[in-house]
């Protein structure tokens, strides 16, 4: 035989689709979000620093609190603690720019897709 190491088929990691689905749900909070602080704010400029902060710090807390590859990921009871504060917050200001229905959808992407991800 060769010296040469065999090489495992299997990847290193493997994506699961409930992960896909809570990702879907957080983009679409993400994007509905900064969409109704757009609708909802008094004049342009308003709307055009609100939005992109929400947007900013809706993607840092999923990138290094959430996000299944973080290494500073919060345990199952954390995120969920998280996600019954950051859904409804998001649906109250979708339904301030009344776009309500499609943010409880992906709240429930959310919270659906988190939970069935754990094993």
């Amino acid at each position: 035989m060769s010296g040469v190491d065999r090489i495992d088929a299997r990847p290193a990691a493997e994506v699961r689709w409930f992960a896909v689905v809570s990702l879907v749900g957080h983009v679409g909070l993400l994007a509905l979000g900064a969409s109704a602080l757009w609708r909802i704010s008094g004049g342009w400029w308003v709307g055009a620093v609100t939005a992109p902060v929400f947007a900013v710090a809706y993607a840092a807390m999923w990138r290094f609190l959430l996000a299944p590859g973080s290494r500073r990921r919060l345990g199952q009871r954390e995120r969920f603690t998280l996600t019954l504060v950051v859904v409804p917050l998001v649906v109250v200001l979708a339904a301030l720019g009344e776009i309500w229905l499609p943010a409880l959808i992906m709240g429930s992407f959310v919270l659906l897709g988190d939970s069935l991800n754990e094993r």
